[in-house]
């Protein structure tokens, strides 16, 4: 092992038997829990050599866990298939979910909604509701286990990977498979998306990472494998990775190794030997990137120092994390001149095609072209520029086609008549013009990209409230129930009609806080609304006219709960029984405003 750049920070004993899984917190990057045969789910802070918690509540090992989100709940599937959720600050299980057929491999909440996904070894993806307690879909279409699932960060997607070698993509909102990647030719045991860009990657017992184009579906490229020795020989293979958070490159954990990839082009910067064996999780942190592994029943913690590391080297950290490398080329250098001392018959070629075609129209000093507007703007690129099997480039150029403006040399002389041929300044002038719209191109569509995404997420969190509404309508009124003295006969009108919306759900839970509600609000008004509505005021009083709406709006909203009730007042149980309640007092308030 390179101690000068990766060390071992920890290995501690973390389970009776062998340690099957281990996830890193990934909002803290402090913490981490483990699954083991010993069918314990255990959580650990890095450095400490004691368990935080040990949860159990399983009856088969622990094949896969997962943190959520904001890390308040942990999650484990077994080999059962039997998935149970805990919360971490009261340390007991709080949802029991079964309905895989055999061992639940893989894991993954939602980032953002009360959702998490599972893949199982009966080739079945499940979404599961926390509030529901129960499975709302059920994706089919992988033919052997799914090792690895992730929901895309804006929550529209999840990315599947299995034994059967194929990437799937299933968009939530259809609930139906979007796309197969079926080029990998090996088991897939990694996914990772891009910081910024529609980008994923995926490591594969193959050996190889591949690149894949979200907006497009294509792949990108590919890297790997590692060397030509036996097939699924294990220190090839791709178990763990994870991209920096500046975008820039992607750490992969091989057997007892680090890879260093930038994505396009795809290049190895740097490969650390590092002696993690099964490495199960990669993150970064401050830094350093911190890597956890398992053998039998042992956890190691791994720390690779990034500054010490390419491209991230101490004499290059400030200009690379900057975004401001070094270019190779300098300014009096242009494509044209450099490919002209690679090859001067290929320079001469071109110089005697210039009077034929025209790639960019320069600016001449006699144009009609406003001077002042001369060159583009330069733009600093923020997409990804593409590669040869990208699908912006129909031919394998890296670069955006350009229409070329052709013309007959006799048209061209007239246009030109004084000026003499273009001068080795003039090529690098063009080829600026040539990179910068390049650049301007890729920035509005990386523009684009972005602003479809946040359209996205705004449609689904829509589609999520409306789904919930009653959910929440009901988390709203248990919020109101702490402190019924605040609300007023002008308030009443409004919650009146908020608890009887609640009144459609067909959840307990729900009924009961809305039909408490209720009768609170009857109690403390039933008397003022049959009052007002039996008295006619004599001569012109506002505020009792006022009172008279309000009450008058109250008294509709009690007809609409009285028309539910009765259905309710069937049901067994406290549903039942405070239906009944709510009933009769509606029943007097009724009896006294017809008076």
């Amino acid at each position: 092992m390179d101690t000068k750049r990766a060390y071992k920070l920890q290995e501690f004993v973390a389970h009776a038997s062998d340690v099957n899984c281990v996830k890193v917190g990934k909002r803290t990057s402090r913490i981490l829990i483990t699954g083991g045969e010993d069918k314990k789910v255990n959580v650990w802070a890095i450095g400490k050599p004691s368990a935080v918690l040990s949860l159990s509540g399983l009856t088969s090992p622990v094949d896969s866990v997962s943190f959520d989100s904001s890390e308040v709940m942990i999650g484990a599937g077994a080999s059962s298939g039997t998935i149970k959720i805990w919360d971490v600050e009261e340390a007991k299980v709080i949802r029991t979910f079964t309905g895989h057929r055999s061992s639940c491999a893989s894991l993954d909440f939602h980032p953002f909604g009360e959702f998490f996904a599972s893949g199982s070894s009966d080739t079945n993806m499940k979404i599961w509701d926390m509030r529901k307690k129960g499975c709302i879909h059920t994706y089919k279409g992988h033919t052997r286990r799914i090792d690895v699932l992730r929901f895309t960060p804006d929550g529209r997607w999840i990315v599947s990977g299995g034994s059967d070698n194929s990437v799937k993509i299933w968009d939530l909102t259809a609930g139906k498979l979007l796309h197969d990647f079926k080029m990998h030719e090996g088991p897939i045991n990694c996914l990772d998306f891009h910081p910024h860009e529609f980008l994923l990657a995926t490591g594969s017992a193959d050996k190889t990472v591949k690149f894949w184009d979200l907006e497009t579906f294509e792949l990108i490229g590919s890297s790997g494998p590692e060397n030509s020795r036996e097939y699924f020989e294990p220190a090839s293979v791709v178990r763990s990775m994870t991209f920096n958070k500046d975008g820039k490159s992607l750490f992969c954990g091989l057997h007892e190794s680090l890879k260093v990839l930038s994505w396009e082009p795809i290049i190895c910067h740097d490969m650390v030997d590092i002696g993690w064996s099964t490495l199960g999780d990669l993150i970064v942190h401050e830094g350093k990137l911190v890597g956890c592994s398992y053998n039998q029943s042992c956890v190691g913690v791994w720390i690779v120092d990034l500054m010490k590391i390419e491209p991230y080297a101490v004499s290059n950290a400030e200009e690379y994390l900057n975004g401001s490398v070094k270019r190779s080329i300098q300014a009096d250098n242009s494509i044209s001149s450099v490919l002209g001392r690679l090859n001067p018959k290929f320079f001469d070629d071109q110089k005697r095609q210039i009077d034929y075609v025209v790639p960019v129209t320069a600016p001449r000093a006699h144009s009609k072209v406003d001077p002042r507007r001369s060159s583009l703007p330069s733009v600093a690129p923020t997409n990804r520029p593409r590669s040869k099997t990208s699908a912006f480039s129909s031919e394998g150029s890296s670069f955006i086609p350009v229409a070329a403006t052709r013309h007959s040399p006799k048209r061209l002389r007239s246009s030109v008549a004084g000026e003499q041929r273009a001068s080795a300044g003039d090529e690098d002038n063009i080829a600026d013009l040539m990179e910068n719209h390049q650049e301007f191109i890729h920035a509005v569509k990386s523009r684009l990209t972005k602003l479809e995404v946040i359209k996205s997420m705004a449609i689904y969190r829509i589609c999520y409230f409306e789904m919930h509404r009653v959910t929440v309508s009901a988390d709203i009124i248990n919020v109101l129930m702490e402190n019924t003295n605040s609300i007023t006969l002008d308030i009443c009108t409004s919650v009146l009609r908020l608890a009887s919306s609640v009144l459609e759900s067909s959840y307990d839970s729900h009924l009961k806080v809305a039909l408490e509600m209720i009768i609170k609000l009857v109690k403390s008004f039933g008397a003022i609304i049959s009052s007002t509505l039996s008295f006619t005021p004599v001569g012109v009083d506002i505020e009792a006219e006022q009172r008279f709406q309000r009450c008058n709006l109250c008294f509709q909203e009690l007809v609409k709960v009285h028309s539910v009730l009765f259905t309710l007042t069937r049901r067994q149980g406290e549903v039942g029984r405070s239906a009944q309640e709510l009933s009769l007092f509606l029943q007097d308030i009724f009896q006294q405003s017809s008076r």
